[in-house]
């Protein structure tokens, strides 16, 4: 006769359910042995009825195993029970493809947890059905002891997910210090994903100390320049710290490519953007230059007599600063921004008028 089979997730109250998932997330290892004992039904095959028990009924956590649960709550004990005497497997996963390593490290259980699970054997590798590997994880919340507890036990440096690698997450969140860990164990800091490489991640979410730390470590300074001018508004461009982070690093006169004009020459836009990077470097000259050809190719459009009188502004031609605000105002006078610069610029050629006087 062959032997009766665990109970089917079906055939366990909604109650009992919910109460051996408390037990195991509160390592209660007694309430918690009873409870197994009661579901195995005097079988003598407590792994078989503990791996049948998959929650249900919360779109987020369907199909979570009670080894999971044990483990995104830090439950030491129980999870020592449930790996050594009964044998559960240590990289099952849920219908998302989320081990109880993943677990433990989504929700914080401590390093510790994770080092268990390691040590008995969990694949560091082992990624959700997303792509998202436990270093995402890791990397995304801040976590430099488990960021450095996987690389140790030889997690692989650049997994990819829809997020991108590691480094992309952590410049996403501007986790300097997971960044440098990555990079120190040779994290590519030129991969690309979705058009995007970490340095242009740091970029669109202005971080700062990681956009300085990637150019340092050789990202393409170029291509993400590149994708800012194409990419982001002139004044999100302006504010992200990314031109301010590459004057620290580099002589600005090797930063700014013309790589963006060749691929659509006729774009006024690049040109107002790159007059903008100019001015942030302190170059009046080459910033009138780009707006000069930016209010060439489009002399109706406001922005362009923005930058000329910017640039002329740096290059303290305040009269000439004062007719391009203007003129920029006629064609919208309710730009604050254009009224606001004007005014200064009056300012400042009365203050120079006052002094020669």
């Amino acid at each position: 006769m062959a032997p009766p089979h665990p109970p089917a997730p079906s055939t366990v109250s909604g109650t009992m359910l919910k109460v051996v998932f408390e037990a195991a997330g509160d390592d209660d290892l007694s309430v918690f042995k009873e409870l197994v004992t009661m579901l195995d039904e005097g079988r003598g095959r407590p792994k078989e009825a503990i791996e049948a028990l998959r929650w249900e009924g919360v779109e987020e956590l369907e199909g979570v195993g009670v080894l999971q649960a044990a483990a995104s709550k830090g439950s030491l004990e129980v999870c020592r029970y449930l790996v050594e005497e009964l044998r559960v497997d240590v990289n099952g996963a849920d219908k998302e493809g989320r081990t109880p390593l993943f677990f433990a490290i989504l929700c914080n259980a401590g390093v510790g947890t994770a080092k268990y699970l390691l040590d008995c054997g969990a694949d560091p590798d082992k990624a959700s059905h997303d792509g998202f590997s436990p270093l995402h994880s890791a990397a995304g919340s801040g976590d430099c002891e488990t960021v450095k507890l996987l690389l140790l036990k030889g997690a692989y440096v650049d997994p990819v997910a829809i997020c991108g690698t590691p480094l992309h997450c952590a410049a996403t969140k501007d986790h300097y210090t997971i960044e440098k860990i990555l990079l120190d164990h040779n994290a590519d800091c030129n991969k690309m994903v979705d058009g995007k490489t970490p340095l242009i991640a740091a970029i669109d979410a202005d971080s700062r100390n990681c956009m300085l730390l990637l150019i340092r470590a050789g990202a393409d300074r170029d291509g993400a320049l590149t994708y800012a001018m194409e990419n982001l508004h002139s004044e999100k461009l302006v504010s992200n710290d990314f031109v301010n982070c590459v004057k620290q690093d580099v002589a600005a006169k090797h930063i700014v490519p013309d790589g963006a004009m060749a691929l659509d020459p006729d774009d006024a836009t690049l040109y107002s953007n790159r007059s903008a990077c100019w001015l942030l470097m302190g170059d009046g000259d080459r910033a009138l230059v780009d707006a000069n050809q930016c209010r060439k190719m489009r002399p109706d459009w406001p922005k362009a007599c923005y930058r000329q009188g910017a640039a002329l502004m740096l290059l303290k031609d305040y009269k000439g600063a004062c007719e391009c605000f203007l003129d920029g105002l006629k064609l919208d006078p309710a730009n604050t921004e254009i009224e606001d610069a004007l005014w200064n610029a009056y300012d400042a050629m009365a203050d120079v008028s006052k002094n020669q006087g």
